[in-house]
């Protein structure tokens, strides 16, 4: 059975061998970074009565049949504060036009941007990749357990929430925008400055140029991949658009990976999210209809855990005994059901 729940500090060997598999910068092979995460997200979990704003919620999808970790996603309550700004480069054209001449250019700017009082952020989507495809949508599942939280708790996240895409990079894992550009500001490599600004990001501040650069000084190769997901990323990008995101004309500074947001309330995912109590007789198992596939969560016995079900034909989840049990719920307890994109 695949079930999605927060992270455990368990999870760390499983989160490494993923990580060491897949080389992703939303997932990197570093222990410390790693349990440094895993025991943010505990906490945010275990507290919800505190400061909601350094709030860091870790999701895994777990195969119980063995206990492996096939994927995480994560949501942070908010990106942008005094102490940790919210960077991106703000993307605008600017006209030209020579009578003249008879020449006419659009030139697209970039202007570095900082808030301090940031919005909603999800991201670090990973999914193992022998279960991409697979029928109970791992993918969907992992991205939408984010909206399914989000719904569940609005009062700990913003009003806006954004996504934020990789680029694409080079045969030899470099970023084209950060060696044309970042690099030459701050002397570090593209990993160097994006481990550096998960501690310590005023660097950005610090060395970026603070007036609009034309991007139209950029090689070609560099231009074409500004505001661009990578391949990996596009599965992604359907899913937000489906459920409401649209790009927000930001790109990081680092890679020139684009932003997509969207008003929390707005999210399909979250707007379109019921409550529901569970019946006293659990489903038979060998009665499972074909219809529309749904998240269904719940916070019980176990906390907060979520699975991907089947809908009968009047809408309702089908929630055999074991799911129950998975879920830590039975007759009479409230389950929230959210829409699969």
């Amino acid at each position: 059975m695949l079930i999605l729940r927060p992270v455990e500090r368990g999870d760390l060997d499983e989160l490494l061998a993923l990580a060491r598999l897949l080389d992703s910068v939303n997932l990197p092979a570093d222990a410390p970074f790693l349990e440094q995460r895993i025991a943010h997200s505990e906490r945010s979990f275990a507290d919800p009565s505190g400061d909601w704003r350094p709030g860091l919620y870790v999701f895994v999808l777990e195969d119980t049949a063995d206990r492996r970790v096939l994927g995480t996603s994560m949501v942070r309550a908010k990106h942008g504060t005094p102490d940790t700004p919210y960077y991106y480069l703000e993307v605008s054209t600017e006209e030209r036009r020579s009578t003249e001449l008879n020449r006419h250019f659009e030139h697209t700017k970039l202007q570095l941007r900082i808030s301090t009082d940031g919005p909603s952020e999800i991201g670090g989507l990973v999914l193992h990749p022998d279960w991409r495809g697979h029928p109970e949508k791992c993918g969907k599942a992992l991205s939408v357990v984010r909206f399914a939280w989000i719904g569940a708790h609005p009062d700990r996240f913003e009003r806006e929430v954004v996504a934020e895409m990789l680029s694409r990079f080079d045969e030899e894992g470099r970023s084209r925008l950060w060696e044309a550009f970042g690099a030459h500001f701050t002397g570090l490599s593209y990993r160097e400055a994006d481990h550096l600004s998960a501690h310590n990001p005023h660097f950005i501040a610090d060395l970026f140029p603070q007036d609009p650069v034309y991007a139209t000084l950029f090689p070609e190769e560099v231009r074409q991949i500004l505001g661009q997901p990578n391949e990996t990323a596009r599965a992604a990008v359907s899913i937000l658009e489906k459920v409401g995101f649209h790009y927000l004309r930001r790109i990081d500074p680092f890679d020139g990976g684009p932003y997509y947001g969207a008003a929390r309330d707005a999210i399909a995912s979250v707007r379109e999210r019921r409550e529901l109590v569970l019946p006293s007789v659990p489903a038979e198992r060998s009665a499972q209809p074909e219809g529309p596939l749904t998240l269904l969560s719940a916070e019980g016995a176990h906390g907060f855990r979520a699975a991907v079900l089947s809908l009968d034909a009047e809408g309702a989840p089908f929630v055999p005994k074991d799911v129950r049990e998975a879920l830590g719920v039975g007759a009479g307890d409230r389950v929230n059901v959210t829409p699969l994109p």
